[in-house]
C-alpha cells in the first residue's frame, strides 16, 4: 500500500503555512528531534540559496483535523533560546477546522529559514559565549561573563557588501557569508542587563552603537521586498531598495555603491522566494483505500524511526518522551518543572547512585513502572505510539505519582549500590534493574495512597527495604546467570512486566501493611525458584580454556569472596608490593600459567594407553580452572610472572613485617599451600587440588542460589 504522493509549492508559501500570524497550519511533530543548527549553519543554508543551489525535499504528514489533539505537535519557533532564562518563542498554531502538515524530514533547514526571513522578532537568543563559539570571535572575559547573552537577528553588512562587490566586481563572485552577520536589533532586550567591565568583548555587534549606524539591514526586510508572483525589473528594486536603504540611514555615497548590485541581488531573492519545493507528503489514513489503522500507525511509526536524526535513527523511546512532555502541563505539580527537567533531574540523581544511563533508557524503565500499575502490564507497543488515548495518559499519571516514582527510583538504585552492585560492572542489562525498580514500587505506591500512623508507617518501609535487601542480590545475578537476558529478552521482561501488574491489582485492595509485603515476597521467591535450575546449571559449567577469558569469572569470585566472614576480611587485606605500585581489582591466577608449564608432568602427553597422561585440553581447562584464581585488590599481575604466589606475598609489607603470615591468610581464603608455591610438585597432584576447590567454590555458589547460605559482607 503506498501512503505518499509527490507534491511541489512556492517556498514562500511553505514558509507562510508555518509562521502565519493568523495560526501556523505546518507543524513539527513532537517526536522530533530539537532544532539544533548554529547561527552559522543558517548563514551557509542563505548563502548555499544566493548562489542558486538547490534546497532540497521535504518530507511531510498530511493529517486530518480530527486526528491533530492525537499527535503531540509544535509550531516553529520565532525565538531560539539557548540560555536556559527563556522560554523559546513559537508561533501560534492555527485551530481546526484547518489542514495540518507535519515536517518528518527538513524541519532544521526550515526553521533555519524562518529565523533569516521571517521578520523581525525572529532570531536566536544565545549564551555570549556560545556566540562566540559559533562565530570564532573573541570569547568574553570578566566577571559574570559566562551570564551575558545577546538576541541576534540575520542582517545584510551593507558596508562589507560595498567591498566585497568593490574586489569581487559581480555579486556571482561574493561569498555571502563575509556580508551577512548576526546582530542586535532590539535596543531594550536585545542583550542580558548583568553589569559588565569597560573592556568586555562583545560576540556580536549591535545595530544601535554609534559606529554602526547606517550599516545594517535585516535579510527580512529584504525578503519582504521580493514579490510572489512576478518577477519585477532591477530597476522597479532600485526604486524599492533606495528609501529603505535611507530609512536605515545609510550613508548616500554608499547607496549609490550599491544600489544596482542590491537590485541584482533581490532577482536571487525573488528566484528563492518563488521556487518550487519538491516533497513527498505522506496520505492521512483513509479506510476507504484499504488497510488497517493499526498497519497505518505502524508504518508511520517506522518511518519516524528510520529517519537519519543526527547520524542516528530516531528511537521509540524519544517518541514516547514527546508525548510525555507534550501532557505534562504547567509543572505546577511537580515542584514546577518541566519534564523535561524532572527527567533529567532524576537521570543525575540515578547517576549520583551509580547508575548512568540515557534518557531513552529513562524512559524506557519509567514508562514499564507505568505500565504496571496504570495499564495492567501491558507495554507500549510501536502501534500505540500514534494512538493518543493508549500513550497520552501516562504523562497525567507520571504527574500525579512523580514525587513517589522518582523516590523510588532513585532509593532502589542506592539499595543496589549500597549492596556492591555496579551499573555496568556486576549487572549489564537495565532489565535486572527495572524489575527490581518496578517490584519496590508496588509497595511504595501503596503506602503513597494509605496515611498510617507513624510507626506502622516507618514499619512497613523498613520491612520493605529489608524484603528488597534479602532478594535483591540473588535476583541480580540468578536472573544473568539463567541467561534470562538472550535471545527472548523482550518476552522475558515483557511476562516479568505482567507478573506484577497481577500483583498489584491485589496490592492496591489490601489496608494490611503485612499482606502487601507478604505478596511482594511470594512474587520474588516465585521468580527466584523458576531462575535456580538454569542459574546452577551456568555454575556447574563455568570454565575457560584461554587465560586470557579469566575476567569471565569475575562475578562469581566477587560474590564467592564475599560468602565467608573469615574468607572476607582476608579477601578485604589490599596487597601492596611497594608503597608506589597502584591497586587495581582484576581476576588473577593463582598458581601463573608459566610456573604451571615449569611443573614436572605439564606438558601434554601425546600417550593414549597412559590413562594419566595430561592432554593439552586437560592443563588448559587445569591452569584457568575457577580454582586456580582470585578476585583480590593489587599492586601486582601473578598471570604475567613466573613466580608463586609465596613471592609475591613475601614482598606485602604486613607479611614482611609479620603482621600477618602467609599460611593463615592463604588457609582463610582456601588457597592450598600445594598453590602458593608448587614448585616441584608433579602438575597432576596440582592438578587433584585446584579440581578440589573449584568444585568446593562452585558448591558454595550453588547453594547460595540455593538461599541456604547468606553473604557474610553485608
Amino acid at each position: 500500500m503506498k501512503i505518499y504522493t509527490e507534491g511541489g509549492e512556492p517556498l514562500h508559501e511553505i514558509l507562510k503555512a508555518a509562521s502565519s500570524d493568523q495560526g501556523a497550519t505546518l507543524l513539527v511533530p513532537d517526536l522530533q528531534r530539537p532544532y539544533v543548527w548554529t547561527p552559522s549553519q543558517v548563514t551557509l543554508l542563505v548563502d548555499s540559496l544566493l548562489r542558486g543551489w538547490p534546497f532540497g525535499t521535504l518530507l511531510l504528514w498530511s493529517v486530518h483535523k480530527e486526528e491533530l489533539a492525537g499527535i503531540p505537535s509544535r509550531p516553529f519557533w520565532r525565538v531560539v533560546d539557548r540560555t536556559g532564562e527563556f522560554d523559546d518563542q513559537q508561533v501560534g498554531k492555527s485551530n481546526p477546522p484547518a489542514q495540518f502538515r507535519m515536517v518528518l524530514d527538513g524541519q532544521q533547514r526550515l526553521q533555519s529559514l524562518l529565523l533569516a526571513f521571517g521578520g523581525d522578532a525572529w532570531g536566536f537568543r544565545l549564551l555570549d559565549q556560545e556566540w562566540s563559539r559559533v562565530l570564532d570571535a573573541e570569547r568574553p572575559k570578566g566577571k559574570n561573563a559566562w551570564r551575558h547573552w545577546s538576541l541576534g537577528h540575520l542582517c545584510l553588512d551593507v558596508w562589507a557588501f560595498r567591498e566585497r562587490l568593490k574586489n569581487a566586481g559581480d555579486i556571482d563572485s561574493i561569498d555571502f557569508r563575509d556580508v551577512l552577520s548576526w546582530v542586535v536589533q532590539n535596543p531594550n532586550e536585545g542583550r542580558s542587563a548583568w553589569p559588565r567591565p569597560a573592556n568586555y568583548k562583545f560576540p556580536i555587534t549591535s545595530a544601535f552603537d554609534a559606529e554602526n549606524k547606517g550599516r545594517f539591514v535585516r535579510v527580512s526586510r529584504l525578503w519582504d521586498l521580493a514579490p510572489t508572483q512576478q518577477k519585477p525589473a532591477e530597476k522597479v528594486f532600485r526604486a524599492k531598495l533606495e528609501p529603505l536603504l535611507n530609512d536605515h540611514d545609510v550613508p548616500k555615497d554608499v547607496v549609490a555603491d550599491v544600489l544596482d548590485s542590491l537590485a541584482e541581488l533581490m532577482i536571487k531573492v525573488v528566484d528563492i522566494k518563488q521556487a518550487t519545493v519538491s516533497f513527498l507528503q505522506l496520505s492521512p489514513f483513509d479506510a476507504d483505500v484499504g488497510g488497517s489503522q493499526d498497519v497505518y500507525n505502524d508504518a508511520i511509526v517506522n518511518i519516524f524511526t528510520r529517519l537519519n536524526t543526527a547520524g542516528r535513527a530516531l528511537t521509540r523511546q524519544e517518541i514516547t518522551f514527546a508525548w510525555i512532555k507534550t501532557g505534562w502541563g504547567d509543572g505546577s505539580k511537580t515542584g514546577n518543572r518541566t519534564a523535561g527537567r524532572c527527567f533529567e533531574d532524576l537521570q543525575a540523581s540515578l547517576s549520583e547512585a551509580g547508575v548512568s544511563i540515557d534518557i531513552d533508557d529513562l524512559v524506557g524503565t519509567v514508562s514499564a513502572m507505568w505500565s504496571v500499575v496504570h495499564r495492567d502490564g501491558a507495554l507500549l507497543t510501536a502501534n500505540d505510539l500514534l494512538r493518543g488515548e493508549k500513550v497520552r495518559p501516562m504523562a497525567a499519571d507520571l504527574v500525579k505519582s512523580w514525587d513517589t516514582v522518582a523516590t523510588n527510583t532513585v532509593e532502589g538504585a542506592q539499595l543496589v549500590r549500597d549492596r556492591g552492585f555496579l551499573f555496568g560492572t556486576h549487572y549489564r542489562s537495565l532489565n535486572v534493574l527495572t524489575l527490581l525498580l518496578a517490584w519496590r514500587l508496588l509497595g511504595r505506591q501503596w503506602l503513597a495512597g494509605h496515611p498510617l500512623a507513624v510507626t506502622v508507617h516507618d514499619g512497613f518501609e523498613k520491612a520493605l527495604d529489608a524484603a528488597f535487601k534479602d532478594n535483591c542480590d540473588r535476583w541480580i545475578l540468578m536472573s544473568q546467570w539463567s541467561g534470562r537476558w538472550g535471545k527472548s529478552t523482550d518476552k522475558a521482561f515483557a511476562d516479568y512486566v505482567k507478573d506484577l501488574a497481577v500483583d498489584w491489582a491485589k496490592i492496591s485492595k489490601l489496608a494490611t501493611p503485612d499482606n502487601v509485603i507478604a505478596i511482594l515476597k511470594a512474587r520474588m521467591e516465585t521468580w527466584l525458584a523458576a531462575l535456580e535450575t538454569e542459574s546452577s546449571k551456568y555454575v556447574d559449567d563455568l570454565a575457560v580454556l584461554d587465560r586470557k577469558r579469566v575476567h569471565d569469572y569475575y562475578l562469581a569470585l566477587w560474590l564467592w569472596h564475599r560468602l565467608d566472614a573469615t574468607r572476607w576480611k582476608a579477601s578485604a587485606l589490599p596487597l601492596r608490593e611497594s608503597k608506589r605500585g597502584s591497586l587495581s581489582l582484576d581476576v588473577d591466577h593463582v598458581v601463573a600459567v608459566k610456573l604451571w608449564e615449569t611443573l614436572p608432568g605439564a606438558q601434554a602427553q601425546a600417550d593414549d594407553e597412559d590413562e594419566n597422561a595430561l592432554s593439552a585440553d586437560d592443563l588448559s581447562t587445569t591452569m584457568n580452572a575457577l580454582g586456580n584464581c582470585c578476585l583480590l585488590e593489587k599492586s601486582f599481575n601473578i598471570a604475567k610472572g613466573a613466580e608463586p604466589l609465596g613471592a609475591f606475598l613475601s614482598r606485602v609489607h604486613e607479611f614482611k613485617t609479620n603482621t600477618l603470615t602467609v599460611d593463615g591468610w592463604t588457609k582463610d581464603l582456601g588457597v592450598d599451600a600445594t598453590l602458593v608455591d608448587p614448585s616441584g610438585k608433579a602438575a597432576a597432584d596440582v592438578r587433584v587440588v585446584v579440581e578440589a576447590r573449584t568444585a568446593a567454590m562452585k558448591s558454595e555458589l550453588k547453594e547460595y542460589l540455593a538461599g541456604t547460605r547468606k553473604r557474610a559482607d553485608v
